[in-house]
């Protein structure tokens, strides 16, 4: 029987008074948490995930697994690609230490990443890229609308031909939408590979064919997402090629 090839997905760090417990000596204890879905996704496609707390030195997750999920969450601090600050949410510099050295790490060792959302904008300004700082919910495809059910479409994507989504979801697809920040200028060696009617960038990839980023929320769709068996498919060339 085969390995499942073991797939590393990020989360994030809060104190531990988001869970309201009723506990006031657990109040500003630090607590992970990670939304079940990325990890129900990689299960299903084959993979055995696992969800990385923020330690000190991200390499020694990224010499054990086999590929990566850098999931969805707040804003990259807008001091790494030169932004405004009054339009960015929820920043985590901590987070953004962590998962910019866990790319680092796992764009040296070879292993496939797949950046869902924040995930997809971390990659880009990891590679030199700048983002849209706002996208209004009234303005374009209504990206940052609210939406009280995360399994339903906002808009339409068109993939770019010779591309991977192109080969995954073909020239369209329906898909969610929950940011309020985009790509502007793509990092180096990346390219768009998705866009949305208002030309807002919905996908990227780079030149190795080993990283993927969608600007939508693939795991929480009902309809097979094509990305996640891409990302085990690559975890297992991957491993082959170490065996031999």
């Amino acid at each position: 029987m085969a390995v499942a090839p073991l797939i590393g997905i990020t989360g994030r760090t809060s104190a531990g008074s988001v869970l309201a417990t009723g506990a006031p000596h657990l109040a500003d204890s630090p607590v992970d948490w990670f939304f079940g879905e990325y990890a129900s996704r990689v299960r299903e496609a084959g993979g055995l995930p696992v969800e990385l707390p923020a330690i000190d030195n991200p390499s020694e997750y990224v010499e054990r697994l086999d590929a990566l999920v850098l999931s969805g969450g707040g804003d990259i601090d807008p001091e790494r690609w030169n932004g405004p600050t009054e339009t960015s949410y929820m920043v985590s510099s901590e987070r953004d230490s962590f998962e910019f050295a866990l790319l680092e790490a796992a764009v040296t060792a070879g292993i496939p990443v797949l950046g869902i959302c924040r995930g997809l904008q971390v990659i880009n300004v990891f590679f030199g890229g700048t983002l849209v700082p706002h996208l209004d919910e009234s303005t374009g495809d209504g990206h940052s609308k609210s939406a009280p059910d995360r399994t339903q479409t906002r808009h339409a994507i068109r993939c770019e031909a010779d591309s991977i989504l192109f080969d995954l979801y073909g020239p369209t697809a329906m898909v969610n939408s929950f940011h309020h920040q985009a790509v502007d200028q793509p990092g180096h060696g990346l390219k768009v590979s998705a866009y949305s009617p208002d030309g807002t960038v919905e996908g990227i990839e780079d030149t190795s064919g080993l990283i993927v980023g969608v600007q939508w929320h693939p795991e929480m769709l009902k309809y097979p997402q094509a990305v996640f068996p891409w990302l085990i498919d690559k975890a297992n060339e991957k491993e082959n090629i170490d065996v031999v």
